[in-house]
């Protein structure tokens, strides 16, 4: 799963997730190699991923905002880089549940087919990837950059970085998209106008069997008001809370105005230093 961060990867996640043959990693994939600063686990996977940083690898497998380097794994240590997944999707917690209140059993969870979600620069490694799965599908979720502009900004970033980060990171995608067979581009706009027409599609571009689903799981986000404030969409009252949701439930409960809500709050001199770096992907992309 590629992405941007914030942009719309925990409902597409959740929505893949959802299916009982799919399992998920702990996290992102630097938080899978890096560990989050709260957890306590951090250090003993920063030691396990030691060999990875001294390797050229390291670039493209840690961060998410310096986008300039390209490195390339070698093979060797792809081999590494697979176990490291394998065992972060037979431990993490994501993991118990297969169904609502249906525990995975070990060799289920075993012959899972496993979910990694690459945001911002790690998007650029899909080629490394692409040359350690073969037969994975990939699948790039775009968002109106102007919207993204608004959250990122909101965290620290100003509108030139993340004008920057969006176009590398879109042409990436395109490229990819013209350039493997089994890459994906979906629109979050699609996704939260018809969640289920939108599920079944990225179902089928994994050769997912969608009717074996009976409830979707959903986690807790906040997501922007028409006054700026932010809330939980469905009743959540911390992040990452699950709810499992009936097929019917899950249009009443995807917000479809948050990219109104945010572009909104954008002012005028921060839109056109977006678009100075940007404008060139959104117009590809049917954004301008």
């Amino acid at each position: 799963m590629n992405g941007f961060k914030y942009g719309g990867t925990n409902l597409i996640m959740n929505l893949l997730a959802s299916h009982p043959d799919v399992c998920w990693l702990s996290g992102e994939t630097q938080f899978v190699f890096n560990g989050r600063r709260h957890r306590l686990d951090r250090w003993l996977r920063r030691l396990f991923y030691l060999p990875i940083r001294i390797s050229p690898g390291d670039h493209l497998l840690h961060r998410t905002k310096d986008i300039d380097t390209q490195r390339r794994v070698p093979r060797f240590m792809m081999s590494y880089v697979d176990l490291f997944f394998f065992a972060d999707k037979m431990t993490t917690q994501n993991n118990r549940f297969k169904q609502e209140n249906v525990r995975y059993v070990w060799k289920e969870l075993k012959n899972c087919r496993f979910l990694a979600k690459n945001v911002n620069g790690l998007v650029l490694a899909s080629d490394i990837f692409s040359e350690m799965y073969p037969d994975a599908t990939f699948i790039a979720l775009v968002r109106n950059g102007l919207a993204l502009c608004e959250g990122f900004m909101r965290r620290g970033w100003s509108a030139q970085e993340v004008g920057k980060m969006y176009e590398t990171v879109c042409q990436k995608m395109l490229h990819d998209s013209r350039a493997m067979p089994n890459y994906r581009m979906v629109r979050f706009e699609e996704m939260v106008s018809d969640p289920v027409g939108f599920m079944k599609k990225i179902y089928s571009f994994a050769g997912l069997d969608a009717d074996r689903v009976e409830k979707v799981r959903l986690q807790a986000k906040r997501s922007m008001n028409k006054d700026g404030t932010r809330n939980y969409t469905f009743g959540g009252s911390k992040d990452r809370e699950t709810h499992w949701f009936s097929i019917e439930e899950l249009g009443s409960n995807v917000r479809n105005d948050v990219n109104a809500n945010q572009i909104e709050r954008l002012n005028a001199a921060d839109r056109e230093t977006f678009l100075k770096q940007a404008g060139n992907s959104m117009e590809i992309l049917g954004y301008l």
